[in-house]
């Protein structure tokens, strides 16, 4: 137990004072009575004399000494420290991301997050509040109040979940909660690997406290991709260790019946990664790669793969004069990009439609590049231009933006875009978004907001790259697939898996019905795996391969300072105070029922 105001002890002075002005209370002589009718009176004050009536007499002034101890400790402000809640408003924070399955030896880290949560919950006492927030893919709150069986309740609905987890989110609510209340406790429950810059970093009422885990050790495959051509594929795969410690691993590479098809043993160092290539395998529609063995991390050691299948496909071009970006879109073979002259009359056989300079008036019937639309109205609105600012990108694990150094970019301006919702922000330039991607009308769209010719961005080796991965995004390789994203991302749903009556398998086994949700908002998978669409016949399938961020496989314990609002000296006597719960507030509530029991006692003459 320790005293937030020691000082205040100093009222215990008071203790003697009081017992000093009880023994110069008025008190009776003994005298010499003349008549035997002053007898009684003579021997009641001779029982006055009796011990257990001298106690009689001292019960109020015990009653005073005990409210005046009472009200000293209770201005001296005594905490006791303990392991539950100590404050008012408990916020916790709970980290649902990918690396939180990592395993440890309590179980996972998200499950032994979970048991202290549920420690902290059953310590819980009126009036103690506690809010539960999950650090998800959607920060949300899962639960507050101080009923602990509802807590407990909202608690168990806190499930792992393998999409990128929006951490700025989740702690910018949590540091509003704590800014509102600079008394409440914060404690988060997360290996801290949040990726997040520390200028963009909230601020918080009171240093929060962040219950970290182990580190551990984890081997992961970090990219995969193939090809078949005939009755012949191709696989290339990157395998990544996060150890101090250089290992050898073997990768297997199955086939769609799950059969091994080859296996390698590869070398690699500590903290680096080695790429392996497969040729000559068999034709499948799917390939998996995997690592035999547990590590760490189980969610990252297969993969897989649908492998793009050698057709050609056909891009339509509409530009004023690019040689880059027609040169760009040719990359990668397989390819043939015609030149159009009137945006409105574009062919209907075209795969991809690219606008560069120029803005349609109606949707043509593929997949949709715009780069740099003019000022005007048409498929949707734009405005005038925008002095351009800091690039970063808003979705780092985005496919498009895979090796490419946005911060390598020079622009002279930025085109201001009023997008339909589902089109969403990849990277910005300052608050303007400068590449967006989505799904709509029942196509893939991407939008670059300036002018290629007044950027640097056409004699960077990362142009072509950029130019590839947005044509593999909008116009994905035919056959079965669907394509391959992250876990959490959200996926369009294009013929003919948009008409009635077909089912999705999850990696698990689950089966349900394509809804119009999935439809109109896009698929969002929720685990890594393959995902079956299947139609009304079992020849209509349609595949959809699902991985974890790569980020997220990273399991070193990163412990970041976050930073406090220290307002008027205030923030270190917080820091001070944290980890104790002060009971003062009992001891002045005991002191009033003694001030009651005083005040009768006095009144009964006792």
């Amino acid at each position: 137990m320790s005293w937030m105001s020691p000082w205040m002890l100093s009222f215990l002075a008071a203790l003697p004072v009081i017992a000093i002005l009880y023994l110069l209370k008025r008190t009776y002589e003994k005298v010499t009575v003349p008549s035997t009718l002053l007898w009684g009176q003579v021997l009641r004050e001779m029982e006055a004399n009796r011990p257990w009536q001298k106690l009689r007499r001292n019960l109020l002034l015990l009653l005073q000494l005990l409210l005046a101890l009472l009200l000293a400790l209770a201005l001296a402000r005594p905490a006791l420290h303990g392991e539950g809640p100590v404050a008012e408003h408990t916020i916790i924070v709970l980290d649902l991301s990918p690396s939180m399955a990592a395993e440890g030896a309590d179980g996972t880290r998200l499950e032994a997050g979970k048991k202290k949560v549920k420690d902290l919950i059953q310590q819980l006492h009126p009036p103690q509040r506690l809010t539960l927030i999950a650090m998800g893919q959607e920060p949300r709150v899962l639960g507050s109040g101080s009923d602990s069986n509802e807590l407990l309740s909202r608690l168990d609905t806190a499930a792992q979940e393998y999409g990128k987890a929006d951490y700025e989110g989740a702690l910018s609510l949590a540091a509003a909660l704590s800014v509102q209340e600079p008394e409440s406790d914060v404690r988060i429950y997360s290996d801290g690997n949040w990726g997040i810059d520390p200028a963009l970093l909230p601020k918080f009422g009171r240093k929060p406290t962040v219950e970290t885990s182990d580190a551990a050790a984890n081997l992961g495959i970090y990219h995969a991709a193939g090809l078949v051509s005939g009755t012949e594929g191709q696989l290339v795969a990157t395998v990544k260790n996060d150890s101090a410690a250089a290992v050898t691993v073997e990768v297997e590479v199955l086939d769609s019946q799950g059969r091994v098809l080859d296996a390698k043993q590869v070398e690699i160092p500590a903290e680096g990664q080695a790429p392996l290539t497969w040729t000559r395998l068999p034709a499948e529609t799917y390939y998996e790669v995997r690592l035999p063995g547990a590590d760490g991390l189980e969610a990252d050691n297969r993969v897989t793969v649908l492998p793009q299948v050698s057709t050609t496909k056909k891009v339509w071009l509409s530009t004023a004069g690019n040689v880059f970006l027609e040169k760009a879109l040719g990359i990668g073979g397989n390819t043939t990009v015609e030149r159009g002259a009137d945006p409105d009359t574009p062919p209907q056989d075209a795969d991809l439609y690219v606008y560069d300079g120029v803005l349609p008036k109606a949707w043509p019937s593929g997949a949709v590049l715009l780069i740099n639309p003019p000022q005007g109205e048409g498929i949707f609105k734009t405005g005038g231009l925008l002095e351009p600012g800091k690039l970063q990108a808003v979705r780092a694990d985005s496919p498009l933006l895979q090796h490419i150094e946005l911060e390598k970019v020079h622009l002279k301006a930025v085109r201001q875009l009023d997008a339909p919702a589902w089109l969403q922000p990849v990277a910005k330039s300052g608050d303007a978004p400068l590449l967006l991607a989505g799904a709509g009308e029942g196509r893939r769209v991407a939008v670059l907001a300036f002018d290629l010719h007044q950027s640097d961005l056409p004699l960077l080796p990362s142009f072509p790259i950029l130019i590839k991965q947005i044509k593999a995004y909008l116009a994905p390789a035919s056959g079965t697939a669907i394509g391959q994203v992250t876990a959490g991302e959200r996926v369009a749903l294009l013929p003919p898996v948009r008409e009635q009556g077909w089912t999705v398998t999850a990696p698990g086994g689950e089966r349900t019905a394509v809804t119009s949700e999935m439809i109109e908002l896009g698929f969002r998978p929720a685990e890594p795996g393959l995902y079956r669409f299947q139609g009304k016949t079992e020849h209509e399938v349609k595949l959809l391969a699902v991985t974890m961020p790569e980020t997220e496989s990273k399991l070193d314990a990163a412990k970041t300072a976050l930073p406090t609002d220290t307002r008027e000296e205030q923030g270190a006597k917080r820091q001070a105070e944290s980890g104790q719960f002060e009971i003062w507030r009992y001891l002045a509530l005991i002191a009033l029922l003694v001030l009651f029991v005083e005040w009768g006692v006095y009144k009964r003459g006792i």
